[in-house]
């Protein structure tokens, strides 16, 4: 005869103070359950069933709970593959962690009235799991409760991702205060879930990936939206107001390109890197008053994005925080960017010290920039390519501008299997920068229409290409801490007549004022300046001091 297989059941409350164990034999691991191979009816007088009481019994196949059970244990019915049916118990109050996971034949789950607890892990990889009915007294979803889950083969090796793919819809969580780590990750069926009007915390990787989620809604208690949570909720159109919350984490909402709109951030205080990248559809973005922070790539390529609001106490902006976002387009079988194309204008910002590298790079419609006297740095390519801005303020504390700053992009079209270089064409003026030291390789180049800058006067470098191309600039101040002025500095700066002060230079670059036809440099007599100006046959005049 072949070897049996002992599958124990612990039944607490059979009798006083003590743990009943009833034998159920299998053949071949086939389970066999009162005379039934496939159903197992629980006792009425089980209160509790144990930790892995039925865990890995794969020919169990439905069970009946009576009502005067309230708990499920951990792993008490982990890996029953077959498991299609369970009848959970009116008066059903915690379900373990692991209680359900792997039970990938089981469909739905009903109203759970009383149910307060799930679990970590507790249906993790019910793929077949399409409904949950409504859980109106529920308080905690356990860290990836529903969540994808690897299952590796002990015989062949092999690892397969099984994930609770079919859940459509979770009914009542009016009274859910926490939703644990990744709790629907990979839920990519779901489309609804009830009102949570009572969550103060969301967890990291909450609802990421579940593709055809489309709202929610009654967030009103929650304090912040953490990393990841809503990564790549294509679906997702709408999030209510947010009046607590006073964080967005990275990537919260990275990749959701059907939302539109974002309620109340009226207490938001710093927005992470990433958290709307990607929101092609994201036309408004609520109050900012009170953010701080806006970190790299927070709103990149955010194509329908046309305003930011009040950013009065915003100190600093990331590298690319409205810049470029590539992405996989499915359709065409390749990747591409999207640029923040629609954004029109951004309010005052009086306390905005930093902006970083490519930060507006690539906002094509920028036609205006508000109050930006605090900020003392701006980055590599910060507006390179914004070829409708046509004016920047007085930027009395500023001390370095970077590279391309106000300078090229190169933007590709994949449609047209081409790309070309855009640059900031309609910037006439930039105001006085009393304070500026370095002006950095083609921080300029291509502002066609640039007439006039400001004070100039702490600047000691001007890098390569800085103002090449700008064919409108009629005249530059007084320079008299520059010391260096490197190549193609000022070439093709045809309507160029004068140069200010040039009496500390001791370094001009190849080629820096060529096609500069109209030009006279100001020199002291037999300095560095001079003598390049003879050996380059431009015009100059002595400064008089």
């Amino acid at each position: 005869m072949e070897a049996k297989k002992l599958l124990t059941l612990a039944l607490t409350g059979l009798l006083a103070g003590g743990c009943l164990m009833v034998p159920a034999l299998a053949e071949d691991a086939d389970g066999q359950s009162s005379g039934n191979p496939a159903t197992y009816t629980i006792p009425a007088r089980v209160k509790r069933i144990e930790d892995y009481a039925f865990a890995g019994d794969t020919s169990l196949e439905r069970v009946k709970i009576p009502d005067g059970v309230t708990e499920i244990g951990d792993y008490a019915f982990s890996g029953c593959t077959n498991l299609q049916e369970i009848v959970l118990p009116d008066g059903l109050t915690k379900i373990g962690n692991h209680a359900f996971d792997g039970c990938t034949a089981l469909v739905r789950l009903g109203d759970m009235n009383q149910l307060e607890s799930i679990g970590e892990y507790a249906f993790s990889g019910c793929e077949a799991l399409e409904s949950i009915g409504d859980m109106p007294k529920l308080q905690t979803i356990g860290n990836y409760a529903f969540a994808e889950q690897t299952v590796t083969d002990e015989d062949s090796g092999t690892s397969t991702t099984v994930s609770c793919k079919s859940l459509k819809t979770v009914g009542n969580l009016d009274s859910v205060t926490r939703i644990g780590s990744e709790a629907f990750s990979g839920c990519r069926e779901l489309e609804s879930i009830g009102a949570l009007p009572n969550v103060t915390r969301i967890a990291f990787g909450a609802f990421q990936n579940c593709e055809k989620l489309k709202k929610v809604e009654g967030l009103g208690k929650l304090t912040a939206i953490n990393r990841n949570t809503f990564t790549g909720c294509t679906s997702l159109k709408s999030i209510g107001n947010l009046p607590k919350v006073t964080s967005i984490g990275y990537f919260a909402f990275s990749g959701c390109s059907s939302l539109a709109s974002v309620g109340d951030l009226s207490s938001v205080t710093s927005i992470g890197m990433s958290a709307f990248g990607g929101c092609s559809s994201l036309a408004s973005i609520g109050d900012l008053s009170s953010v701080t922070s806006i970190g790299d790539s927070a709103f990149a390529g955010c194509a329908s994005l046309e305003s930011v609001g009040n950013l009065k106490n915003v100190k600093s902006i990331g590298n690319s925080a409205f810049g470029s976002y590539t992405y996989y387009d499915e359709n065409n079988n390749k990747y591409t960017d999207a640029y923040c194309s629609a954004l029109k204008q951004i309010g005052d910002m009086p306390k905005l010290e930093t902006i970083g590298k490519s930060a507006f790079g690539g906002c094509s419609a920028l036609a205006s920039v508000g109050d930006l006297s605090s900020v003392t740095s701006i980055g590599n390519s910060a507006f390179s390519g914004c070829s409708s801005l046509a004016s920047i303020g007085n930027l009395p504390n500023v001390t370095s501008i970077g590279e391309r700053a106000f300078g090229s992009i190169y933007v590709y079209d994949s449609e047209a299997g081409k790309g070309e270089y855009i640059y900031c064409t309609s910037l006439k003026e930039i105001g006085c920068m009393p304070k500026l030291q370095t002006i950095s390789s083609s921080a300029f180049e291509g502002c066609s229409a640039l007439a006039s800058i400001g004070d100039l006067s702490s600047v000691t470098s001007i890098g390569n290409s800085a103002f090449s191309g700008c064919s409108s600039l009629a005249s530059i101040g007084d320079l008299p801490n520059v010391t260096s002025i490197g190549e193609w500095a000022f070439y093709g700066c045809s309507a160029l007549t004068s140069v200010g002060d040039l009496r500390s230079v001791t370094e001009i670059g190849n080629y820096a004022f060529d096609a500069c036809s109209n030009l006279t440099l100001r020199v002291l007599p037999n300095s560095y300046a001079e003598n390049y100006a003879k050996s380059n046959n431009i015009k100059y005049t002595y400064i008089e001091d």
